[in-house]
């Protein structure tokens, strides 16, 4: 691989990163008592809905620039982006019900964990984006995970 080659790669990682942020930095708000922590994890749902339209536009985009499009891809693609805001959504406009707010969390997780192993799965996709989805799924996995379990905690 040539330098110029790898720059991709590097950016993307450092951005994939930061980009865990707001993942962790819920819980960890929530932990330090800072603020209502239900407006915490509203946030850390609108984040992970986020994600997940980004992550079905990438595949979504992959599948339709390659040399034979994949329709079944681009029409599966769609799903990442409806189920986070079904479940951005839910969180977000119940803040009184803790219950539906970590459930919906951890459906976010588990949303980012299925995209993920997706995303691995995919032998169309370059391998270093494959291996870096692996750790990026599993901190951000972990993180809705803590914001569910806080959710509930705080109620």
């Amino acid at each position: 691989m040539t330098a110029a080659a790898g720059a991709p790669q590097r950016m993307m990682t450092a951005l994939g990163v930061l980009g865990l942020i707001p993942f962790v930095a819920a819980p960890l708000r929530l932990m330090d008592g800072f603020g209502p922590g239900l407006a915490w994890t509203s946030l850390q749902a609108i984040y992970a809905a986020v994600i997940l339209a980004f992550l079905g536009g990438v595949r979504a985009a992959h599948a339709a620039f390659a040399v034979e499009s994949d329709t079944r891809v681009i029409v599966a693609a769609m799903a990442p982006p409806l189920v986070g805001f079904g479940l951005g959504a839910a969180a977000t406009f119940n803040p009184a019900r803790t219950d539906i707010t970590a459930g919906a969390l951890l459906g976010l997780a588990l949303a980012l964990a299925v995209q993920g192993a997706w995303d691995v799965n995919a032998r169309t996709l370059p391998d270093w984006y494959r291996r870096l989805r692996i750790p990026l799924t599993v901190v951000a996995c972990l993180a809705l995970a803590s914001g569910a379990l806080l959710a509930g905690i705080l109620a």
